[in-house]
């Protein structure tokens, strides 16, 4: 069975797949520590803004295996069903080298904002006329980036900093759209040559694909492939393989580039009120200078307007 991309949450001992459903309706209290993440101060450490409650994304098993990392990709891969699977290629190796394995038997998909300096949909292109495969582009503007937020947080169940993981809501519900049962990702592949957790992102996007209607499948979280990625935090091994399978030389050895999506306007979703009782219950003086504090206080306060049971009454 190939490895799902799914939300894990830990709340006073119990795991779940969705933080509603472990606390239900009893009164919680926002965290002044779990919350610190959404504005990028701290390590991710996968909190969220609940008290008591973590996201929780298990270590990886290391299984150890002889074969080569393109084999145990091929196997992690052998049984996505043609037909109502499709793939989210973005302009990296990661979905890249999926795609390459996959060709054949899933749809490729990538997201084309009309965003300046964030789109990667030349790249994705590349990468498919390199492959010889199809590529289905969905156009997005900033108005669909700020009309889905609500939805977002309300699906993740956290705060956010950036916009970016919208992005993953916006491709998986035109794939669902379009008929589609499955999403095949390139997630966790950096997690996974780097050594690091990922729970403050995977449980995100895996939210997020859920709550568009698909199951989210994600190859490089497999424990075999996880065991040959280990101790390669440049993906020498992947971007090799990448090679081979034709994926073009310039993407294939291209730097691993950060993605932020760049600052929108969120006036309709911003609450003064709920803001300052926010900032008055967590001790902190709500700032909207920079995009990271403008995004993060007002999808905090969509959060705890959404979560049934939240408690402010220390704001009073």
């Amino acid at each position: 069975m190939n490895p799902r991309l799914a939300t894990q949450v830990q709340w006073r001992g119990a795991v779940g797949s969705s933080l509603r459903a472990l606390v239900g309706a009893e009164r919680v209290r926002l965290d002044p520590d779990g919350v610190r993440a959404a504005f990028g101060e701290v390590e991710p450490s996968g909190a969220t803004c609940i008290l008591g409650a973590r996201r929780a994304w298990p270590a990886l098993a290391r299984e150890a295996s002889a074969r080569p990392l393109s084999a145990k990709l091929a196997a992690a891969c052998a049984n996505i069903p043609a037909g109502s699977t499709a793939l989210a290629l973005s302009g990296g190796v990661d979905s890249a080298v999926l795609a390459a394995l996959l060709r054949g038997r899933v749809v490729a998909y990538t997201l084309a904002p009309e965003l300046p300096g964030y789109s990667e949909a030349s790249e994705a292109q590349a990468i498919a006329d390199g492959l010889g495969i199809a590529l289905r582009r969905v156009a997005v503007r900033e108005d669909d980036f700020v009309a889905a937020l609500p939805a977002a947080v309300r699906a993740c169940e956290c705060p956010l900093y950036n916009l970016h993981p919208v992005s993953r809501y916006l491709l998986a519900r035109a794939v669902q759209a379009d008929g589609f049962d499955m999403l095949v990702t390139g997630d966790g592949a950096d997690e996974v040559f780097r050594g690091t957790s990922g729970a403050d992102y995977l449980p995100i996007v895996g939210s997020l694909t859920r709550a568009a209607g698909l199951v989210a499948i994600a190859p490089f979280l497999d424990p075999l492939v996880a065991s040959s990625a280990a101790g390669d935090p440049d993906k020498r091994a992947l971007r090799a393989l990448a090679a081979e399978l034709g994926v073009p030389q310039a993407i294939a050895w291209a730097p691993k580039a950060p993605r932020f999506a760049p600052p929108m306007d969120l006036t309709r979703h911003h609450d003064p009120d709920r803001v300052a009782a926010l900032g008055r219950a967590l001790g902190r003086a709500p700032a909207s200078t920079t995009d990271r504090e403008r995004v993060a206080w007002t999808t905090l306060a969509l959060f705890a307007r959404d979560f049934a049971g939240l408690d402010l009454s220390c704001a009073a």
